[in-house]
C-alpha cells in the first residue's frame, strides 16, 4: 500500500480514501475546485495501470505471484464526510462509488475494468481499450471495457 500511496502522489487529482483488508480505495477529483471529468478519469485509469505495474515489479523482485483487480467509474452525485462516533472515518458514498466497486468485484486480475462512463471520457487517448461486453453486476448488467497501456 505504501507503493500505491507513492503512485497516487504522482497525480494531482488522486486521493487515497481508505484501506480495508486487501482493498485500497482511491478517488480522482473529489477535492478539485474545478470539475474536470476527463482529467479525473484519465488520472484514475493511469493510477490503476501504474498500480498494476508496481505489483508486477514487486512480483519480479520477491518471487511472489500477487494479483490485483482495478475498477474505475466516474460520475456523481456523491457525498463525502467524516462519519462514526467511536472511530470516525472519512467516507464517500453514492451510486458512482457502488459502480466502481462493482467494476472491481467483476474485474479481471491485472487489468483495469472500466464502466461506459469512463470509456466515454478516455476514448481516443493513450490507452488501448477493448470491449469486455455485458457483465453481470449487483443490480443487473453493465457494458464494460478493459484498459491497457499502449
Amino acid at each position: 500500500f505504501t507503493t500505491f500511496d507513492q503512485t497516487a502522489s504522482k497525480f494531482h487529482t488522486i486521493t487515497r480514501i481508505k484501506c480495508i483488508g486487501d482493498c485500497y480505495m482511491a478517488a480522482g477529483g473529489i477535492f478539485a475546485e474545478v470539475n474536470q471529468p476527463e482529467l479525473h478519469a484519465r488520472e484514475s485509469v493511469q493510477f490503476g495501470l501504474d498500480s498494476i505495474q508496481s505489483v508486477k515489479l514487486y512480483n519480479q523482485t520477491s518471487g511472489q505471484d500477487l494479483k490485483i483487480r482495478v475498477g474505475v467509474n466516474t460520475g456523481g452525485p456523491l457525498v463525502g464526510g467524516v462519519i462514526g462516533l467511536g472511530k470516525p472515518t472519512f467516507e464517500i458514498i453514492g451510486s458512482p462509488i457502488n459502480m466502481a466497486q462493482q467494476m472491481e468485484n467483476s474485474g479481471v486480475p491485472m487489468e483495469v475494468h472500466i464502466s461506459r462512463s469512463v470509456y466515454e471520457l478516455i476514448y481516443g487517448g493513450a490507452y488501448h481499450v477493448k470491449e469486455r461486453g455485458q457483465v453481470e453486476i449487483k443490480n443487473g448488467v453493465a457494458f464494460t471495457y478493459l484498459v491497457t497501456s499502449e
